[in-house]
């Protein structure tokens, strides 16, 4: 195809060196290179050296901003089992250039642990995938389209296969906030348009789940004014009268505020809230705890509340687009309150990164939330 500004042989070869000849999607880790049988010095390859924003006008995230020069880099190369390859061209909403260079980077990072310490690569990938509140697995995404999300589910985490089955079963008379999908690899998720429908292959069951459009977000310039705390968590005096703040200066109030209501708290929804205070008592020994909190950041930054009051209907985050990694920052609360990592895609900012503490209910017959 003339126009193209193609990767060298030589970018191609550095690309998947870096990726271990794995793919760098998310969850998937295949490999890419093996031997042929055509000859005993042959070797069979599967893999692409994929274009994270288009090589030619009228790709997938093509920049016309970019130079030849930087299209052809190494920097704006990820490599892909050719699956998914294909895949990232057909949706450039959901692998956006930002997504695709975060996975390209974890990869690449995840590779260079299992080098250091003698691990395969592939063990590192898998992550967490949530449908509705009581079925979370280990899986992958095998397929995305506007109407629908095919997964490959292989270990459950919670629940099991009865636990989904039930879902599906008594989906239409469910509650509607507990009708989602959530994907830690993508930081990502929907509300699911009708009940999900089962299949099993040889490896596990795969998912085919119908969702709702992408619900929308606000940028982080029009957070609504709001009164500000102090980092003691309590209300502040300027100038005589009660401070407030809003726009992206309450970006870091909204994440904390958000993230510490905890579901059951609010007298007018039972069913508003995180469910971090929960994932916190029953996995804080667990190495599953990050990856669970991560999965709840994704619900609430994703998944659309409706407020019976107002009618009106928004994700609890509002601004956050993209979930990329949750760290938690200490062994256990200080008064209540645990301090994470949180790295987002954030509407009208870009990536966008914080340290907050979240509050975690001690006592389970005391109230739930530290909230002003």
């Amino acid at each position: 195809m003339p126009n193209r500004d193609d990767f060298s042989p030589k970018t191609k070869l550095a690309v998947a060196l870096r990726a271990g000849f794995c793919c760098s999607f998310s969850g998937c880790g295949k490999m890419t290179a093996g031997p042929s049988d055509e000859s005993p010095t042959a070797v069979a390859r599967t893999g692409v050296a994929a274009h994270i924003c288009a090589a030619a006008p009228g790709g997938r995230r093509y920049v016309p901003s970019m130079s030849a020069r930087e299209r052809s880099h190494i920097d704006n190369a990820i490599w892909l089992c050719a699956d998914h390859g294909a895949l990232i061209d057909r949706d450039s909403v959901t692998y956006t250039a930002e997504v695709l260079r975060a996975m390209k980077r974890d990869h690449e990072a995840a590779c260079a642990r299992a080098h250091n310490s003698g691990s395969r690569p592939n063990a590192l990938t898998a992550d967490l995938i949530a449908i509705g509140p009581d079925i979370v697995c280990l899986g992958d995404i095998v397929g995305i389209d506007e109407s629908q999300w095919r997964l490959h589910l292989k270990h459950f985490i919670i629940g099991d296969t009865g636990a989904l089955i039930a879902f599906i079963d008594r989906f239409k008379t469910s509650s509607t906030v507990d009708r989602y999908l959530l994907v830690n690899a993508i930081g990502d998720g929907r509300a699911l348009a009708a009940a999900p429908s089962l299949t099993k292959d040889e490896t596990g069951y795969v998912a085919t789940c119908p969702v709702k459009r992408r619900s929308s977000r606000i940028e982080a310039a029009s957070l609504p004014t709001d009164l500000a705390l102090s980092p003691e968590h309590d209300l502040m005096l300027k100038g005589g009268d009660l401070a407030t703040v809003s726009g992206v200066a309450a970006l870091p109030q909204k994440l904390r505020t958000a993230l510490s209501f905890q579901k059951g708290d609010s007298p007018f929804d039972a069913d508003f809230g995180t469910r971090l205070g929960e994932y916190y008592e029953l996995f804080r020994k667990s190495p599953w705890l990050g990856r669970l909190m991560k999965l709840e950041v994704i619900r609430q930054a994703a998944i659309p509340y409706s407020d019976s009051l107002t009618n009106h209907e928004y994700t609890p985050l509002l601004c956050v687009e993209r979930v990329h990694s949750v760290e938690v920052l200490a062994d256990a609360p200080q008064d209540s309150w645990l301090p994470v990592h949180v790295a987002l895609d954030v509407k009208g900012l870009g990536r966008s990164e914080h340290d907050i503490l979240i509050f975690i209910p001690q006592d389970p017959s005391a109230p739930r939330s530290a909230v002003a």
